[in-house]
């Protein structure tokens, strides 16, 4: 009766989702009807922003940074008690989405075409599509359980609406040395500060150097004038001599807490870091200047 009941209410906020031109974490679920060989088992679990931390006590604060709202899970059996989980995550909005996705996907994974992208194991599929982030669980290794997750995850994915891929802002790192798969979206915490705003970073490997460059998209010029004159005086900044005389934009060096040598950039309403690389590589110099090529790409097509 209970289990009636609860299936019940979920299938009215479903509906009435529906009714609004939404779609719910819940009405993604697959139905049995959708599987073969495959039962619910148990009823749908819903966890909010308030009560997150009951569900995943050691994620809910990253996921929450990311504008979570909810959550549905709901565990399936076969006639041979493996079993599959699938969660469905859903945020504010599909950046936040690729933000929350971005910090858990590696340049070492595995990728599958699900959704806008997708990584898995023997385990495992992870995927995101529009603002649904979406993982499915195996508990048992096997070619029936690897077969039966990307069934999963392709019924959840083909009922998300299409609402584009990667954030166009991802276009804006130099492909030279940049690390496959290391670009990420940090809306809280940028450079271990609450201080600056949030930021697409990418990790780059060129020949022995190592290093990373941060792009902050501002919401105005004048935004980003007043970030990146408040942190040259945060880092002791001085113009760059590197770049002198080949500057339509605003550069300079200084040593940021933990960084080490920092080049801090500002082009438009966009600021950038670059850290990592030691002072006065050139690596670093280069980088800057491919950066402010591709933002002034990207600011000619608006």
């Amino acid at each position: 009766m209970k289990r009636s009941i609860l299936l019940a209410v979920a299938l009215l906020m479903v509906s009435l989702t529906s009714q609004a031109g939404e779609v719910s974490p819940a009405g993604l679920l697959p139905a049995e009807k959708d599987l073969e060989g495959w039962k619910m088992d148990g009823e749908v679990l819903f966890y909010t922003a308030d009560n997150l931390w009951e569900y995943i006590n050691g994620q809910a604060e990253t996921f929450l940074m990311y504008d979570f709202h909810e959550v549905a899970a709901q565990h399936y059996l076969n006639a041979s008690d493996l079993e599959i989980k699938v969660e469905i995550y859903e945020h504010g909005n599909s950046l936040m989405t690729f933000g929350i996705y971005s910090q858990f996907r590696s340049p070492e994974g595995a990728y599958l075409d699900i959704g806008n992208e997708a990584f898995g194991d023997e385990y495992s599929i992870h995927f995101w599509k529009g603002r649904f982030y979406v993982k499915v669980y195996a508990y048992d290794e096997g070619d029936v359980s690897a077969a039966a997750m990307k069934v999963f995850a392709g019924i959840v994915a083909g009922r998300i609406p299409d609402e584009g891929g990667e954030p166009k802002e991802t276009g804006l790192f130099p492909r030279g040395g940049l690390i496959g798969k290391s670009v990420t979206y940090v809306s809280e915490g940028v450079m271990g500060t609450g201080k600056l705003p949030p930021a697409f970073t990418g990790n780059y490997l060129v020949g022995e150097e190592k290093g990373k460059l941060y792009i902050f998209p501002l919401e105005s010029e004048e935004a980003a004038k007043k970030i990146f004159d408040w942190y040259k005086k945060e880092i002791g900044a001085t113009t760059s001599g590197e770049l002198a005389g080949k500057m339509d934009f605003e550069a300079a060096r200084g040593e940021a807490p933990y960084r080490g040598s920092v080049l801090v950039f500002r082009t438009g309403r966009f600021m950038g870091i670059v850290a990592g690389f030691e002072a006065g590589s050139e690596t670093s110099v280069s980088l800057v200047l491919d950066t402010v090529a591709l933002i002034g790409e990207f600011r000619g097509k608006k």
